[in-house]
């Protein structure tokens, strides 16, 4: 027996130098790792399942949702690009409407009463800053909206179903949002035929992809204050599955979560990315919630790189995609209107918890609650262990007191050496992933974007490496260290306190209503259950050598299990939500380090539960060797390959034209995420001599590109302003110290058309647009009012009012063009047909791809 144990010392301190069998050793971190491979594959292939869709016969029986009927019967009307300046646009609308009202005749035979609006008389006066600053805008509403009153007959308490119907200009928006429309049409179609108990509100709303504007004017309309809770239904990829990604009601969450629906999907992380401005993205929600009414935002969000481009369309979804979102959101329905106090005990919007579990379970409570639990497991849980091994004596009937404060204190002392070993680790796996991304930042910017699987494992092994190489560094440095690590408890031990550490930092979140690290219960939890399992089923000494040792128990694997397995599966969870929802953002603006660091905090975190193991494996120099060898060959892979392809990852490239349309040639502006002359590079290629040598490059918004050329293909609309634009102006009258200038215009093509001032200070500014008054904010200027009519080539009367003791200079009339199916746009059709099929040409704003300026300007005196 060693000269500093005895029979009554705890077994955690016994640490007996004798022999091993490597091979035994080696096998054991084999079994780990092997199990965390096959658990990661296993959460890969499971997470992604997708729900049979089902026929109306099926759906009736089940009292599910029919996804067959609805892709047939609604999805597939949407063909063709129908943004809120698209005649497309009114189209969609006016077979909303018709929808409703063969619905309506249905209604009425069921004894329900149904209310019908498709003529929404609210128009909209706010301030935008789309196309310029200080910009204010007059929108007349083209919202449809739809009101079933319930059997309780209460029409001041409702639930709303909403879904805006517009597209992008530049995409048929199958997803973003035919698909949201098209279950919210089959909803309407449900409570038709299946009569609500509480009233329900269909909001189809129009233009959503301008910046939430027909949400905003709905705000205003009479049945607004009626609304308690609303599902919102949302699209940001092409397909995939249907994630809840924020909400603020507990109880309606809740009742979706035991609302029977299969395989749910939901991640506070899109709430927490929104907030941190990652995700350059935004929808309805927001306007709902900032007017105090709290609800569920259900969205698709793969794959991001076909987002508002023509590829958003039947050929890259399924019904299967649109089974997942239908019983989602009829689940959600169904547990509100069940009901008979949800309603009424809405009240505000509260930050909440919510994920799922591999889609088979969901998890949510209120930040009260994960506190409670958090507060307890911090203080109950290291207090049950200090008390369990108090009372422990390993088989031995010593009580001394001595005994009990030496033991005590050679454990607080492995304690602390197995922290410091996990502190450390933490630290060089921070730096070795931290230099890793940043050299392939370097060299291969975007390869998160087209190969971001490829830059994971490359992550991974950097993550592994930095643990081998800081725990080869400490049993070097420290022969104490040596002999106590490679009893793997000790791993253990400084895990189970570091998770402690976590936890009490993820309370601190959770008191700033902050749910990004809700996992680290998990975490503590499963490290304390896993490390007394180990204690209490080893054999009374742990056989070590000079670098090497393996578990004396028969439960090793099994602790393994338990320590890794939730932890694992939520992490893997974590990681890949985060590389589908955000490898293609960086064309929108993200920054690709935010991509890497997303992906790298559950690497990392996976691998630190290696750290017991990789002492029981032994042999650290060598492990580190071949780690290294691994790490260069995947670096040498992963710069070279391509950031986009076209398949999955198309480079998306924001396209806009300017034209003068008293000049011959226009601008065109392209803004891409790529660097290093991706774009210059591929319009080389495909640019006419003339256009390219035109073209200049620069830096744009710090992680883009931009670049602009010269090109004689102009707006269709534009070449013929006597026949486009019919601008009406009265001179000036000025009369008791202000100025009144009247201006009537008509637009044969564009729905959406601008005033823009010369002069950005204009006092005692005030317009009247169709006798809406616009005026500035107190203390703001105006540079430019914006008007959106919903009926094709309607006049526009203008009315200006200012002090006549300025030159208050002149306005432009600019407007907006986006049909280009039938070749209105040329030189957008000619470059979307030239570029390599790597690349997709996408619009930022939802309208506005080009903009057709009407000179000479007017004089305002």
């Amino acid at each position: 027996m060693n000269s500093q144990t005895n029979e009554e010392t705890p077994l955690l301190t016994r640490l007996i130098e004798t022999p091993v069998k490597k091979p035994s050793a080696k096998f054991t971190f084999v079994r780990v790792v092997g199990f965390i491979l096959l658990l990661v594959l296993s959460v890969a292939s499971i997470r992604n399942t997708l729900p049979t869709p089902l026929s109306d016969t099926e759906a009736r029986e089940l009292n599910d949702f029919p996804g067959i009927h609805c892709y047939n019967e609604y999805l597939s009307r949407f063909t063709a690009p129908h943004s809120a300046n698209q005649r497309e646009n009114g189209y969609i609308k006016d077979w909303i409407v018709e929808l409703a009202q063969d619905l309506k005749q249905e209604a009425t035979q069921n004894g329900i009463h149904m209310e019908i609006i498709a003529d929404d008389p609210t128009d909209l006066v706010s301030k935008r800053n789309k196309f310029s600053t200080e910009e204010y805008w007059l929108v007349e509403s083209r919202n449809v909206i739809i009101r079933l009153v319930g059997r309780s007959n209460n029409t001041e308490e409702a639930f709303m179903v909403n879904a805006h119907y517009d597209s992008v200009s530049t995409s048929n928006g199958v997803t973003d949002n035919g698909m949201g429309t098209a279950v919210a049409i089959e909803l309407l179609r449900y409570f038709v035929q299946h009569p609500p108990k509480h009233t329900v509100i269909f909001l189809f709303n129009n233009f959503e992809e301008g910046g939430l504007i027909g949400a905003d004017a709905f705000v205003n309309h009479p049945w607004f204050p009626s609304i308690k809770l609303y599902v919102n239904l949302e699209g940001t990829g092409a397909g995939g599955r249907a994630l809840l990604f924020r909400s603020n009601t507990l109880a309606a969450v809740k009742g979706l979560a035991s609302s029977g629906t299969h395989l749910f999907h939901a991640s506070p992380l899109g709430n927490d990315l929104l907030q941190a401005k990652l995700l350059k993205s935004d929808t309805d929600y927001t306007v709902f919630s900032k007017h105090g009414v709290p609800g569920l935002d259900i969205s698709f969000y793969y794959p991001r790189s076909h987002y508002h481009t023509q590829r958003d369309d039947l050929a890259h979804t399924n019904p299967q995609s649109l089974q997942h979102m239908g019983q989602m959101a009829l689940g959600s329905v169904l547990s509100i209107d069940s009901s008979e106090t949800m309603l009424q005990e809405a009240g505000a919007p509260e930050p909440i918890i919510y994920y799922d579990i591999l889609g088979r379970v969901m998890l949510v409570y209120s930040f009260f609650t994960c506190q409670l639990i958090n507060i307890l497991s911090l203080i109950f849980v290291p207090l049950a262990l200090f008390t369990w091994s108090w009372f422990s004596n390993s088989g031995t009937e010593t009580t001394d007191l001595g005994e009990k404060l030496s033991s005590l204190k050679r454990n607080i002392a492995l304690i602390a050496q197995g922290l410091i070993a996990t502190i450390t680790a933490l630290a060089f796996m921070v730096l070795f992933v931290s230099f890793a991304a940043w050299i392939m930042l370097l060299i291969n910017p975007s390869a998160t974007y087209g190969s971001i699987k490829s830059v994971a494992v490359y992550l991974t092994v950097a993550a592994f490496l930095g643990l081998v190489a800081s725990q080869l560094a400490l049993v070097r440095l420290s022969n104490v260290s040596r002999i106590n690590l490679s009893n793997i408890q000790v791993g253990f031990y400084g895990l189970t306190s570091f998770w402690w550490i976590l936890l009490a930092f993820a309370t601190y979140l959770g008191s700033q209503k902050i749910a990004a690290i809700y996992f680290a219960i998990y975490f503590f939890i499963s490290s304390t259950l896993a490390t007394v399992l180990l204690v209490t089923t080893s054999s009374p000494s742990i056989e070590t050598d000079s670098e090497t040792s393996h578990p004396r128990t028969k439960f090793w694997f099994l602790a393994s299990v338990v320590q890794v397995l939730l932890p694992v599966t939520l992490m893997t969870e974590f990681m890949l939500l985060s590389m589908d929802s955000m490898r293609h953002t960086t064309a929108d603006g993200t920054p690709e380090s935010a991509i890497y660091f997303l992906v790298s905090v559950p690497i990392v975190l996976i691998i630190l539960h290696l750290l017991p193991w990789v002492h029981a494996a032994g042999e650290l120099k060598k492990m580190a060797l071949w780690t290294t060898a691994i790490f260069i060959v995947l670096f040498l892979i992963c710069i070279v390959v391509s950031p986009f392809n076209g398949d999955i990852s198309p480079n998306r490239i924001v396209f806009n034209q300017e034209y003068n349309a008293t000049e011959a040639l226009s601008t065109v502006a392209l803004i891409t995420g790529s660097s290093f002359g991706v774009l210059q590079k591929t319009l080389k290629q495909v640019l006419p001599k003339e256009e390219y040598e035109s073209m200049e490059c620069n830096p744009y918004l710090i992680y883009q590109t931009r670049c602009t050329y010269r090109t004689a293909l102009s707006p269709v609309y534009g070449r013929t302003p006597e026949e486009e634009a019919e601008v009406i102006v009265n001179p000036p009258i000025c009369f008791d110290g202000v100025c009144r200038v009247d201006i009537v215009t008509k637009v044969q093509n564009s729905l959406l058309c601008q005033f823009k001032f010369s002069n950005q200070n204009i006092k005692g500014l005030s317009v009247l647009v169709n006798e809406h008054e616009i005026k500035a904010d107190q203390n703001g200027t105006m540079h430019a009012i914006t008007t959106y009519s919903n009926t094709q080539a309607s006049a526009v009367k203008w009315n200006f009012r200012f002090d006549d003791d300025q030159d208050a200079g002149e306005a432009l009339f600019t407007c907006m063009y986006d049909e280009w199916t039938q070749g209105e746009l040329p030189a957008f059709t000619k470059l979307r047909d030239d570029l390599p099929i790597q690349n997709l040409l996408t619009i930022k704003g939802g309208v506005g791809l080009s903009q057709v300026h009407y000179f000479p300007s007017i004089p305002l005196n």
